[in-house]
Order: C-alpha cells, then structure tokens, then sequence
C-alpha cells in the first residue's frame, strides 16, 4: 500500500518549520523523564474528545509496542464529590491500527499517509518537487528521532489519523450533571515517572470557540496581503482557511491546505492572494482549525479592490528613534520623471490600519532621510506622494517603536465580591500606560500558594467576572493581578485581596472537654476547637442557672485559643454553652452545655483504673475502668490523629467496659472519660492515647 510519498510543498515547509515546535507543544515544560500529555475538548454531540502524545523518542516506540490504557474516573455528579469515583476503563491496549486499515483513509489524508509511513516503512524519506529540498534538511538527523517529531507533528492535524495511530479516543457515554478525570496509561512492563496523562472536563466546559482576531487587508496592484494575529488563538487554533467573495457573490475557500505561521516566532500570519483585476471588489475572512477536527466561527470580514501601482513608490527602508521624542527615517524613491511629482508629505497612526494624520508637508523632492518630533513610543509612518496628476501613492507603513523594558506599573484598586452563588466580581483601577496590552488575573486558595493565571488570553478591561467551585473545602480565595504592555513587560503583582467565599454550611459542634473550679470564684474551662477551619470563631456564654434571661459572652477568639478562666461574680449554678460562627453567620451550639455550681465543693475526682487493650488481629481496642460510686453515667470522647475530639458514647453507671471496633492499624487514638453526677456535676476528665 506504501509506495514513496511525494508531499506536497504547503506540509514539507510545515515540517520544516515547525517539527520540532509541534513535538515540544505538547511537553513544553517537561523534564526529560515525562513522556506525554494530554488534552480535552467537550464535541457538540454530547461527546468528549481525547488526545495524547508522546514526548521523546523512546515513549513514542513504547507506545507502538506496548500499546495505551484509557480510563474515565466519575468524580462529581450533581455538583457533589464523589468519595469513590466510579471507573470504567474504555480499552486497555490501545495501539496504531494494523497497517491494512491506513490505506482507505491514507489515500485520503497526506497527514494519514506520512503517519503510516513513520510507523511501518522500511525506510523514511520525505521529498518534494521545486527548490525547497525539505527532504535533505530533514534526513540529516537520526530516522527514529524524524519518524516519531513528524508523526507527531502530523497527528495534530487530523484527529482521525490520530485515532489511527493509538492517540486520541471519543467517548460519547458522558452525562450532563457529571465531571469525569481521564487517566491515560502508557501500558510498560515497568512504569516509569511520567507514564500517565490525565484530563479532568465534563459537559459544562462546553466553550464556544473564539472569532480569529486581528484580520486585515493591504490591497496592492492585483493583489492583497491578508494578516491576522496568530498568537493569542494559538492554544486553539493551529492552522486557517480562508474564504473570499466578489460583490454580490457567494463565499468560497480559497486555501486548498491551511495556513499558518511558518515561523513559531511569529505573532500575525500572512497570506497573499492574486486578484484578477483592480476593478472587483473582494471580501474575505478566516476561520480557525483545532486539533480535535473541529473548524471555529468565521472571523469579521475585510474588503475592498485592487490599486493599480504608480511607477514612483518611495520605500522606507530604515528607521529608529534618535532621542525620547525624536526620530529619523531613511528612503528610497526611483522616479524617471520628477517633473510629475508635486510634493511629499509624512504622516503616522498609532494602528498600521488606522486613521494617519499628518506630521510633515512640503518635504523637499531630493531629500532621503529625514529627522521629525514623534512623542508616541510606537507608532505606523508612511511617506506620500503626491503626483500631479492628482494620484497619490504612498510608502508601506513602517514601524516606529522606541527600546522599551520598563515594564508598567502595578495595578491599583483591586475589589473582589463574591455572590451567594459563586460568581466573582473583579475590578481596579485601569492603567494609563499608552502601550498597555491588557492584564493578567492570578489567583490562589490559600494565602501562601504560588498563584496561577486564570485565563489563557490577557484582559483588556478593567473588569472581569470568575466563578468559583462551592463544594471545594478552601473558605477564602486570593486575587491579585498584573500589567502587561505591548513588548510583554509585565508588571509585579498588585497587593493580593483575601475574599471569603460563600458558604451555607452549619459550622461542626465544638466539644467542652473539661473545667476546674479555682479560688476567687474563677472557672476554667477547656475545649476543642476545628482545626481544619481557621475563619470560624468560638464564643463561650455563660447563663444564670436560675435566672435564663441572665446571659452573657464571656470569651470571644479564633481556633489558637482553646481554655478561658471565666470569673464568676454571683455564687450560683451556671450553664456555659460554646458558639461557634462561621463566616456566613451561621452558629453551632455545643451539643452538650456545661452546669457549674459555683458553691459546690472542689470537682470531684475522675475514674480510677482506665486503661485500655489492643488487639489488632481481631480489630477492636477495649477501654476499662473502675467503678466510681457517685456516678451517674459515664462520657467517653474519641478522637483520632489529627482530628477533633467529639463526643462517642454515653454509658450507664453499671458498665464499666466497652469495645470500640472502627479503628485502623498505623492510627493514634486517643480516649478521654469522665462521669456526670446526680447533681449534675461533671468530674475531672481522664485521657488515654492508644497506638493502633
């Protein structure tokens, strides 16, 4: 099926040009031990589309042979965590399709076709016909290092040769209300760092795909030079077709293969049409290709019609600022007869297709170099020619920019407010820099975390609109952001802006553990506060036993406090409760108030002989202790590493023995109990601390 590939010139000087870009693309940050990544993209039909590649030499030739493994874990349904994710595994050695079943579709697709022959052929050669010999460029490094860059660089244009060779899967099982991680296993006898890929998308990352930006038309004699911005798009588009219509007609695509930058430098793409005459009026626009074979919406259009070329065109071949607010031009003008020519004149716009205004008039005919006043740091210069005639002719723009690296300053006012339902208002003060490109919005959840940018394409308002996940456990979020100007100084973050997020959660109980009576009328009481939420507060409320209505807070502080020596000023019996408010208001009283009889003799003394067995192989510890004649019932409170302490069992006074089952080896356990009287009183707390 595989006879020698000619490719046509439009893929050999993609090839040459970007081989080596397309191979990184999917690893750009990667050490050398990582060996590939992938990427989503939510279809129209209820589909998600996957794609993967590998990123060296070597994860590439185990990928042939040992083939990928693609999994789906279910982690969210209805907006809520799932704490066992369920997993369906899609297939489980997932190689390049046998080589019989290329060659329908290579006979189709030069992409296909150039893939097929980087895994099967006995040889690989790329040729091509005129004087770009891209073949020879190519061969002059190692086969296996051509075979696996080109096949990769290939598969990036076409999503079905891609499924082909064992790097992209469709699964068209997902549900609305569900988010899925995809992990993808490169299937090695032994694993090495770097073997899995994940995607984590659902249904609701549905985007629609973005204009292209930036198109603009320079019509010359029969011609037109298009260019649009390639960079900002360049995370999802990676090549254009173009469409042209005369006045009156319809579109049509002009591109036969599609365009892009030949250069990975580049920032704008340029394209070249010839036109049949100067007399037709065109109309044009773009559209956009991604690697997961979908094609974006057209661009806005551009028009116009060709201008027939004056025989004396100046041409600026040379330019610079010669001090903050001065600049100097040089020029070319070869013209035959001068006596046509009326006079020249400068003029310069901040946009190559702007409005020009004029700077100079009435330049003398034998001048060639000029030196003007020019206080904007970038501007668009063209030179014109008035001919007697009454046409006018005029140089290409040439750009005028001072050395700029000052970056801009950093952006004041920032405000954040957050909604009930997650959505976050940004806005600040806008910078005033002439060249300012736009703003980069970071942002993390936890004060000391490195923030991240949170949108692929810089702001260009003061203004912007986040949402936020409300079942993730952070309760604040942190803003900041940066300017950035048109040569890409960036400025330093601005001071970062701490936002609670919403929350309608009941804040957890808080457990009294414990109190002494001290002299002078004075309590101390202890508790355990909820470590895991440092924006609750706790208050302890101290109310009259016989007087309800007597109510007062006597302690008020965060999670670092956990005892307060409370001074009593009536002998009485009172009822201390502990309040812990989160950040949205709402309160949690302590499930069990503590009674305090400030007449009453010292605390009576805990139980005596608590100890504890632990036997592992069976899988229970068991708590003991003695028998303790003024008690009533017994509170035994639990808690194990790292967690709160929380009230477990309350057991009648004639059991002195009880058996806790939950518990996992490698735990540290701790147990504390004490016994309440028929008074009410509460003895003293005694604490054990069990090593499982």
């Amino acid at each position: 099926m595989m006879k020698k590939l000619i490719i046509y010139l439009f893929l050999l000087q993609f090839v040459q040009n970007n081989i080596t870009l397309s191979a990184q693309e999917y690893n750009a940050t990667a050490t050398p031990i990582e060996n590939f990544r992938a990427k989503g993209f939510v279809a129209d039909k209820n589909e998600i589309k996957l794609r993967w590649s590998p990123g060296n030499t070597r994860a590439w030739s185990d990928g042939i042979k040992y083939g990928y493994t693609v999994k789906r874990y279910t982690v969210m349904i209805d907006n809520r965590w799932q704490e066992t994710p369920g997993e369906t595994i899609f297939v489980e050695n997932l190689k390049p399709r046998a080589l019989a079943d290329w060659e329908e579709y290579a006979n189709k697709s030069d992409y296909a076709a150039v893939i097929a022959q980087a895994f099967y052929g006995e040889d690989f050669e790329l040729s091509a016909s005129g004087n770009n010999d891209i073949g020879s460029i190519i061969n002059q490094a190692n086969e296996l290092e051509q075979r696996f860059s080109t096949s990769v660089f290939m598969a990036e244009y076409d999503y079905k040769a891609a499924v082909l060779a064992g790097w992209a899967w469709t699964d068209n099982t997902v549900k609305e209300n569900e988010r899925y991680l995809y992990r993808i296993y490169l299937n090695r006898p032994e694993s090495l760092q770097g073997d899995t890929a994940a995607v984590y998308i659902g249904l609701e990352d549905k985007k629609e795909l973005p204009k292209p930006i930036g198109l603009n038309a320079l019509f010359g004699d029969k011609s037109v030079m298009l260019s649009w911005n390639y960079t900002l798009l360049s995370d999802t588009y990676h090549s254009y077709h173009i469409e042209r219509k005369k006045e009156g007609g319809t579109f049509k695509k002009i591109t036969d293969l599609p365009v892009t930058a030949l250069d990975g430098e580049m920032k704008e793409v340029f394209y070249t049409d010839s036109l049949a005459n100067n007399e037709t009026f065109y109309t044009y626009r773009i559209t956009g290709l991604t690697g997961f074979d979908e094609t974006g919406p057209y661009s806005g259009e551009v028009s116009g019609k060709g201008e027939k070329a004056l025989s004396c065109i100046p041409y600026i071949y040379s330019g610079d600022f010669t001090d903050k607010d001065r600049a100097k031009i040089y020029w070319e003008f070869e013209c035959e007869d001068n006596s046509q020519i009326e006079k020249f004149s400068l003029s310069a716009s901040k946009d190559i297709d702007g409005e020009y205004q004029s700077l100079l008039d009435n330049i003398p005919l034998d001048k060639r170099e000029l030196e003007f006043p020019l206080t904007e740091v970038r501007s668009y210069v063209k030179l014109q020619v008035k001919v007697n005639d009454g046409r006018k002719t005029e140089s290409f723009p040439f750009l005028l920019r001072q050395v700029d690296s000052i970056p801009p300053a950093v952006p004041t006012g920032l405000k954040v407010e957050i909604d009930s339902a997650g959505v976050v208002c940004l806005s600040w003060s806008a910078n005033q820099e002439p060249d300012l490109l736009g703003y980069r919005i970071l942002r993390s959840f936890t004060e000391n975390e490195e923030k991240s940018s949170i949108t692929p394409e810089f702001i260009t308002q003061n203004h912007y609109a986040d949402t936020l996940s409300l079942d993730l456990g952070n309760s604040y979020v942190y803003y900041s952001l940066t300017a950035i100007d048109e040569r890409y100084n960036e400025s330093e973050p601005c001071m970062p802006v701490k936002a609670a997020k919403p929350n309608n959660k009941t804040p957890d109980e808080p457990v009294i553990t414990g109190y002494k009576l001290l002299s002078d009328n004075k309590v101390a009481i202890e508790w355990t506060p909820n470590p895991g939420h440092p924006d609750i507060t706790y208050k302890l409320i101290r109310t009259n036993f016989d007087n309800p209505e007597y109510t007062r807070t006597v302690f008020s502080g965060d999670y670092n406090t956990t005892s307060y020596s409370d001074e009593i000023p009536v002998a009485g019996k009172y009822r201390y409760s502990l309040v812990a408010t989160a950040v949205n208001g709402k309160k949690s009283f302590s499930p069990q108030p503590l009674e305090v009889d400030i007449t009453a003799d010292a605390i009576p003394e805990g139980v005596a002989g608590f100890t504890s067995y632990a036997d592992i192989n069976k899988g229970y510890i068991e708590l003991s202790w003695k028998k303790h004649e003024k008690a009533k019932l017994y509170r035994i409170y639990k808690a194990a590493e790292n967690e709160k302490t929380a009230l477990w069992k309350e057991v009648e006074s004639i059991q002195t023995r009880i058996t806790d089952e939950i518990v996992s080896p490698g735990n540290h356990y701790s147990y504390t109990i004490l016994y309440i009287t028929d008074e009410g009183r509460m003895s003293k707390a005694k604490t054990i601390v069990v090593d499982y």
